[in-house]
């Protein structure tokens, strides 16, 4: 599981239409897109499917073309192979100027597995102590399993038995959005480490290992 609480800021692709909950509910969906641009130069367009509280008479506020601000829940989780950023927001949606920057910002909440490779612990260049890692959430996707992969920095070290190779893990930080080679990484800055209590369900699909 993978959780954020973001703001961000992008133009709309496609405009926003009415649509019904399982609950008989009314609201509006569109998607928007925002840039994100990699280390290595490389750029990537990432677009993120919104649902807001509306019906039909507010969509047309929501034109493609259009630049808003958003801040709500965004899950993250991946479907054949794609990374898919889905944000539900019962705030305001902010209009802005075409002046106003790209972004994407906020917190993670993670729920998975630690690799197999374990914890590496390594000094910066000033010679701060810090730990790095990779872990991993699994949703199941018809009979199959998809891996959503997120790299990890710790900037307070702790030498626990639960932060290991193999163990589930609760992280809460800040989320950070990088791309590589074209490709979306997703990373967070570490705040609170703490061992997941798997029950049944979320157990069974931890279980499953990425090939």
């Amino acid at each position: 599981m993978i959780k954020c609480n973001v703001t961000t800021c992008g133009v709309i692709t496609s405009s926003a239409e009415e649509k019904t909950s399982k609950e008989g509910e009314k609201f509006i969906s569109f998607s928007m897109v925002v840039p994100f641009e990699g280390k290595d130069g490389t750029v990537k367009e990432q677009y993120i499917s919104v649902s807001a509280p509306g019906d039909a008479q507010s969509a047309a506020n929501y034109s493609a073309g259009r630049r808003v601000t958003v801040s709500g829940v965004l899950h993250i989780r991946k479907h054949d192979s794609s990374t898919y950023l889905n944000l539900r927001t019962d705030s305001n949606i902010e209009f802005n100027e075409s002046t106003t920057p790209d972004r994407l910002v906020g917190s993670m909440e993670f729920r998975g597995k630690i690799s197999k490779k374990g914890i590496k612990d390594f000094n910066s260049k000033k010679g701060k102590s810090m730990q790095s890692f990779s872990a991993f959430s699994s949703d199941k996707n018809g009979e199959n399993y998809e891996f959503t992969w997120v790299s990890f920095i710790n900037l307070s070290p702790i030498h626990e038995e639960y932060l290991a190779a193999d163990k589930y893990v609760e992280v809460h930080g800040d989320l950070q959005l990088n791309v590589f080679k074209g490709e979306l990484q997703l990373e967070c800055k570490v705040k609170s480490i703490a061992p997941w209590e798997l029950n049944k369900t979320a157990e069974a699909n931890a279980e499953q290992q990425p090939s």
